[in-house]
């Protein structure tokens, strides 16, 4: 299941890229498009077979998983403003574009590049398993899950709002996925938990953050679209 589970998701993110390609082209919230392009472009450099490949032609020393590190905190400042925004959030925008949020970034993206530099990351290897863990790539992995973390902490409390709110149903919907994939998001930071025996639970979970999370922001689109289509055949 674990090794489907990538490529579904792949699916899943490029379907709905796609799907937003018409209205992108129309100039309708391109920043939504380009959100989404961002998310299927990690979850494809992240799959062992492109990853090898990649990362083949930077050298082979894990310098592919460097730049999807960094790939997935643009995603996540870009995705967290807009969610923020689209949720009526002024303290989650404040939060994640403001001073904390930005010495978080520069702090999770400066201790990145520290920890990258001070591991032995020869060897290509998707996720780096198949590398020799220490305290460096331990610190290394730990960053990637911070920030991305630290977004949907900001995120969680306003959209459960709407969820438990008397909105339409499709939009709750929406934002349950939404808040399932950020929960999982936050559920990782507890991954040095999990012994590497089980490590599928950990690509189970980050696989399905990444699914979910695309569903919901694509549901939550639909469901406004939805709704402007219902007002304007009422009026």
């Amino acid at each position: 299941m674990t090794a489907v589970l990538p490529w579904v998701t792949l699916v899943v993110c490029l379907a709905t890229t796609l799907a937003r390609i018409p209205s992108a082209l129309r100039g309708e919230n391109r920043d939504v498009f380009y959100i989404f392009s961002l998310i299927t472009l990690s979850i494809f450099i992240s799959i062992e077979a492109p990853y090898l490949v990649i990362d083949g032609w930077l050298g082979g020393m894990n310098i592919g998983n460097l730049v999807l590190r960094f790939l997935l905190y643009a995603t996540f400042y870009f995705m967290g403003i807009k969610i923020a925004m689209a949720f009526g959030s002024a303290s989650a925008v404040r939060a994640i574009r403001g001073p904390i949020g930005i010495t978080a970034a520069v702090l999770v993206g400066a201790l990145t590049i520290y920890f990258f530099a001070i591991t032995d990351t020869r060897g290509s290897s998707a996720g780096m398993s198949g590398l020799t863990w220490g305290p460096s790539l331990d610190g290394y992995a730990a960053m990637g899950r911070l920030y991305p973390g630290f977004v949907a902490a900001c995120l969680v409390p306003a959209i459960w709002r709407t969820v438990a709110s008397t909105a339409p149903v499709l939009l709750r919907v929406a934002s349950g996925f939404l808040l399932l994939g950020l929960c999982l998001l936050l559920l990782s930071q507890f991954f040095p938990l999990i012994p590497f025996s089980e490590a599928w639970l950990r690509v189970l979970i980050n696989y399905s953050a990444a699914m979910a999370t695309c569903i919901g922001l694509a549901g939550i689109w639909f469901s406004k679209a939805y709704a402007r289509r219902k007002q304007r055949l009422l009026a």
